[in-house]
């Protein structure tokens, strides 16, 4: 639909609003609506259009992995009060069960007992930014979110994500070089706080979405493979920590530092882009492409090549998340 604009005093520009809209949602003279520029747009939503959305699930029949994925999806697509429904007499593992925090536990002797649904979500939620719990009962928990999400909130977020992955870049790095897995114990934390500072940005698109909403998908795509690599820096970790703690990296290290640079790089060009830096980073890649099988000759354990792997997967990457960067100028 099509309005005029009407000129109101020196500096004032003024449209009408459809009646029957206005009447859909109660607007009257004195009322207030919410104005959100996007791109070359303005979104204008009242408050009833912006109640918060609800999610509602039972876990009765539910594993630990189809909780997470149920609760996730709820808190990323935006949902702001969340109530999960459960047998009273149920007992769950903690939710942290699967992490390699929970393996050292179980390394140590230190199994876990069993906990009541109100625990295990005490546990969970604590995972999730500006989330809490706010009721519960004999059969059920209502969990809510607490603070208001803003454009600020995720930058910072994003920023946030990249000093996380920089941190896994750089310990995992250290530890192949010094041959000591013993220093990345804490990176399945380091993980944790990754994927949740990603999972509040995907809330935060999904909620009020970006004032370019032509990069949104773009941005979508830039944390999920940041998160991408967080995982793989968590599997290398593992394997150093349990499974290959005595082996020798000395053959991979190079290409490790390679990637390492390529990121740092990556990093600096998202938040300035510059061709040059696009081109440094392509230099980079095309030194590490052919040399890659001269690296695979001399990484002659099963132990280097597995981690060599995890680290092309990582370039991979890096490449993907190059390109994002440069579909955003245009």
């Amino acid at each position: 639909m099509k309005r005029k604009i009407i000129k109101q005093g020196h500096n004032t520009l003024t449209i009408t609003l459809p009646s029957v809209w206005t009447k859909r949602f109660n607007l009257e003279a004195g009322k207030e609506v919410d104005l959100v520029e996007r791109d070359n747009g303005l979104f204008v939503t009242t408050e009833k259009a912006d109640e918060g959305r609800k999610a509602e699930f039972n876990i009765e029949n539910m594993d630990i992995a189809t909780i997470w994925r149920y609760f996730m999806a709820a808190y990323r697509e935006g949902c702001d009060e969340i109530t999960i429904h459960f047998r009273p007499s149920m007992t769950l593992d903690n939710p942290y069960k699967f992490f390699a925090e929970h393996k050292l536990d179980l390394k140590y002797g230190k199994e876990r007992e069993k906990e009541s649904p109100l625990e295990f979500f005490h546990s969970l939620v604590n995972r999730f930014i500006g989330f809490e719990i706010v009721d519960y009962g004999r059969d059920y928990v209502v969990v809510k979110e607490m603070s208001i999400s803003t454009s600020r909130e995720f930058d910072n977020s994003l920023r946030r994500v990249f000093l996380l992955a920089e941190q896994m870049f750089e310990e995992t790095c250290e530890a192949l070089k010094i041959n000591d897995p013993k220093i990345l114990q804490h990176l399945h934390d380091v993980d944790i706080n990754l994927d949740k500072f990603h999972d509040y940005c995907v809330r935060i698109l999904n909620k009020i979405g970006n004032k370019e909403s032509r990069k949104m998908s773009l941005l979508f795509s830039t944390l999920c493979f940041l998160e991408l690599i967080g995982d793989e820096f968590k599997n290398i970790s593992h394997h150093l920590l349990y499974d290959f703690p005595k082996a020798d990296f000395k053959n991979i290290v190079e290409i490790a530092d390679s990637i390492h640079e390529q990121f740092i790089l990556y990093y600096s060009l998202f938040y300035k882009f510059d061709t040059q830096k696009v081109l440094e980073i392509s230099k980079i890649d095309s030194g590490r492409y052919f040399n890659v099988k001269k690296v695979y000759k001399k990484a002659k354990t099963s132990e280097e090549r597995e981690i060599f792997h995890h680290l092309r997967v990582v370039a991979k990457y890096l490449n993907a998340l190059a390109e994002l960067r440069i579909e955003m100028e245009f």
